[in-house]
């Protein structure tokens, strides 16, 4: 009893915890919204329209990979040794780096709009609408990731929750007050991600942020030799996640994407809550591993360890949830509930991966990552192209194969490098 009431105390003082329950929190209430605006999807649209719209909010993931050229991570890593002027000239890194891949972009689906059409399945109106997007959600993810640095829990969940329910609010008065089908989502998405990077850049402004003040060639040199090796790493995540719904497009039917998609975004609850912890945990590590602590390895494992026990509760019930209420629910999408089990599973991997990766990021071991994660995700694309062709489910399982490699990969190889630094110092 004495044990229990200690570990209770060691859990209500242990900030990390503390904070990624707030995260959490608010990821609940976002993941609310987002499923009051699934349940409208469900309810007012087909299998067929949904996959097209998996196919446009896939290409906006496609090209978040490329906008800022990975360059907004390296902001994170520097904070805390690095005073606000230098912090300043990172986010100017960012920014020009963003508008320069903006260009390069737009300049690009205009030229090859046919062809981006025909394999994508997504007009030249919305291809431009998506590469407009990832510009604006950089300006937000900036603003986010200096609160989350900062700890403040509060103003971070005040955006994402204001984002997300005017998403809500601009679906109903489109999807089911206009009947604009799936494209009156895209057009709810696109006008949110409007207001809020515009409020992004306000504010950014007022923190003195964003200020008149080039980077140095070093600092540009510094955020680009950590980010771009992140894109191959990135690019291997959204063939993971995003590359799977043209494949079975091509070997099945849209309302196969449609089917999948739906099971795979209600799985995606659990790699939400893992964003969400990840949000303070990532914080947390940067914190313990910058100090002159001679336990930080040990703490920063113990962090972990702990995070991974929160993900396997959280992956058994939302997978029972689902079991239980999708056929109830979604009556049309009753048919999606068999992916849902590998789905969760993936994800539930994913989140393992996220307790580690930070690591690997702080001692800016983003080129071995991409090693790791780029060949992996090559074996995945192999392996979908292969098994697809006789069925969704099995295209499921290859998710948890390859989520399942990368996570074992990057634990092993984040123990190295604590043991490593640990036996340096």
């Amino acid at each position: 009893m004495k044990k229990f009431r200690i570990m209770l105390q060691n859990l209500k003082n242990n900030r990390n915890l503390r904070n990624g329950m707030l995260f959490t929190l608010f990821s609940f209430l976002n993941n609310g919204f987002s499923f009051v605006i699934t349940l409208i999807m469900g309810r007012f649209i087909l299998p067929d329209s949904y996959g097209q719209l998996s196919m446009f909010t896939t290409m906006i993931s496609f090209f978040s990979i490329f906008i800022c050229l990975g360059t907004n991570g390296f902001i994170g890593v520097e904070y805390f040794k690095s005073e606000k002027e230098k912090v300043c000239r990172l986010i100017n890194v960012t920014i020009m780096s963003t508008f320069f891949v903006y260009l390069i972009l737009i300049v690009s689906i205009f030229t090859f709009s046919t062809q981006l059409s025909n394999l994508m399945g997504i007009k030249l109106e919305f291809q431009f609408y998506a590469v407009s997007v990832c510009l604006l959600q950089i300006l937000q993810y900036i603003l986010m990731d200096i609160w989350r640095l900062e700890e403040k829990v509060i103003s971070y969940g005040i955006l994402t929750t204001t984002g997300v329910l005017l998403n809500l609010i601009l679906t109903v008065v489109f999807v089911v007050g206009i009947h604009w089908d799936w494209e009156g989502r895209a057009y709810a998405h696109i006008i949110s991600c409007l207001v809020l990077g515009i409020a992004s850049v306000y504010i950014l402004f007022k923190k003195q942020y964003l200020r008149k003040t080039l980077p140095s060639k070093y600092e540009v040199v510094e955020s680009l030799k950590f980010g771009v090796p992140l894109i191959p790493h990135s690019m291997s995540f959204w063939v993971r996640q995003g590359a799977d719904r043209y494949i079975i497009n091509y070997f099945i039917t849209q309302a196969a994407v449609g089917l999948f998609s739906f099971a795979y975004n209600f799985a995606n609850i659990i790699q939400m809550i893992g964003n969400a912890f990840n949000a303070s945990n990532s914080v947390n590590i940067y914190k313990i591993l910058s100090s002159d602590d001679v336990n930080k390895q040990t703490k920063v494992q113990k962090e972990c360890k702990l995070l991974i026990i929160i993900y396997i509760c959280i992956t058994m019930l939302i997978f029972l949830g689902g079991y239980i209420f999708i056929p109830i629910i979604f009556p049309k999408y009753e048919a999606s509930v068999v992916f849902l089990f590998p789905l969760c599973i993936g994800a539930m991997f994913q989140c393992f991966y996220l307790a580690y990766v930070n690591i690997l990021f702080f001692y800016k071991c983003s080129k071995n990552l991409m090693y790791i994660t780029f060949c992996v995700s090559l074996f995945h694309l192999f392996l979908s192209f292969w098994v697809t062709r006789y069925g969704v489910v099995y295209t499921s399982y290859v998710i948890v194969i390859s989520n399942g490699i990368i996570a074992a990969l990057v634990y092993f190889y984040s123990k190295r490098l604590l043991h490593m630094h640990s036996n340096y110092n």
